[in-house]
């Protein structure tokens, strides 16, 4: 008799999908909109944390979009616990983790914002002495932008691993980590710089939808906002995917690099998760440590570069501060 063939797709490949379906439509519709991508970014930054854990060893339940944990006593306290629990963790997350970005960034975004208005300004009032301000501010913005993107991952990563605050603000850990992380630092800029690209282009293809399909321009009201709303929510879809698919990969750099870090400066990282899974180290050489971080730094210009193009084509100044690439998953 011949063997039976393997099944294609077994119970357990078949729940996974499901879930990653109804994952991605609930971020996808929470990421429409500012106030519900907060919620967006604190399941993935949830997410990301429970991924780091799992490959430390620490295996806990996936966090829920609504539910809380299992563990329920049946008191009226626990039991909302349990049904909203999951909702409730992701507000506060989303809120950490967005606070976290906003110190890290605001320093180049607010800049960028600045030259941004200069350029205008100047162009309205035909200034024309002072045409040098906006790009030179501009050109700041990036320059200390391309010294703090780098690190961005991984600070998150450390955030959502440790699960507060202050873990985004831990520098001399963050250090001994980057050192660690070797050409992880690189990758995960060239992917930055690959999620962003597409919001550049959808921006472009936005502005200019009335000359490459001038159809658009007869359309009714209610075909218009349809069209509209359907523009919205693949851009959401698009914001969510990307940054689950960067967050899971710097969640791998992290639980990669971190217990090595921990094995190299014991005293530094105790009492952090990546202590339990440290392993025996050596430093990296300096020089490996440099070209690493040196060759993310000449890739972040590239991401600055596709938020002022996006942003020249498409004139909604919060875009500056809240970017899908860098801060909150919303298209805007």
């Amino acid at each position: 008799m011949t063997a039976l063939a393997r099944p294609l797709a077994t119970p357990g490949r078949l729940s996974r999908l499901a879930r990653w379906a109804i994952d991605a439509t609930v971020g996808t519709l929470l990421c429409t909109g500012p106030v519900t991508a907060l919620i967006a970014l604190g399941w993935l930054t949830r997410r990301q944390g429970h991924l780091a854990r799992d490959r430390f060893g620490a295996a806990e339940e996936a966090p829920g979009w609504l539910l809380g944990p299992r563990e329920w006593n049946g008191h009226p306290t626990a039991r909302l616990g349990r049904a909203l629990g999951g909702l409730a963790a992701n507000i506060r997350t989303g809120l950490i983790a967005l606070s976290a970005l906003a110190v890290w960034t605001l320093p180049f975004s607010l800049l960028w914002l600045g030259a941004w208005w200069a350029g205008w300004e100047n162009s309205f009032n035909k200034g024309y002495e002072q045409a040098l301000v906006g790009p030179s501010v501009f050109l700041a913005g990036t320059l200390l932008a391309a010294l703090i993107l780098p690190v961005l991952p991984f600070m998150l990563a450390h955030l959502a691993t440790e699960n507060r605050l202050s873990a985004a603000f831990e520098l001399r850990r963050l250090r001994t980590l980057i050192a660690q992380a070797g050409w992880w630092v690189p990758g995960l800029m060239v992917l930055s710089l690959l999620t962003a690209a597409p919001f550049a282009a959808a921006r472009g293809l936005i502005t200019t939808a009335t000359d490459w399909a001038p159809r658009i321009e007869d359309l009714s009201p209610e075909a218009a906002a349809s069209l509209n709303g359907q523009i919205a929510l693949a851009l959401a879809a698009l914001a969510f995917l990307s940054v689950w698919t960067l967050r899971a990969l710097a969640a791998r750099a992290y639980a990669a690099a971190a217990p090595r870090a921990a094995g190299l400066k014991p005293g530094l990282w105790d009492g952090t998760c990546a202590a339990e899974a440290a392993v025996p180290a050596k430093a990296r050489p300096r020089l490996l440590t440099w070209l690493c971080y040196g060759v993310a730094m000449a890739v972040a210009p590239g991401v600055a570069f596709l938020i002022l193009a996006g942003q020249f084509l498409d004139h909604a100044w919060w875009r500056w501060l809240f970017h899908p690439a860098l801060t909150l998953p919303w298209a805007g």
